[in-house]
């Protein structure tokens, strides 16, 4: 759904029971500018962007994250 930025202020309450059932898109002089989702839509994308880092879909989604931040060890 795209609602205005006005709108959205004026009736935030509202937008923010109808972002559990789907996104809502901020938009400002006609372009998007944020956007509202549930947080299980959030966990959603976060899985999508690591597709193809851990190798294969079998792992668990804490199990990807930490072979991912392990490739990324900080010097001693």
């Amino acid at each position: 759904m795209y609602v205005s930025a006005t709108e959205f202020r004026t009736n935030v309450g509202k937008y923010l029971d109808a972002s559990a059932s789907e996104d809502i898109y901020i938009v400002k002089h006609g372009r998007p500018i944020a956007v509202l989702s549930a947080s299980t839509n959030s966990k959603e994308r976060m899985l999508d962007s690591l597709v193809g880092i851990g190798g294969t879909l079998d792992k668990d989604p804490e199990e990807l994250l930490m072979e991912r931040f392990d490739d990324r060890k900080v010097p001693n």
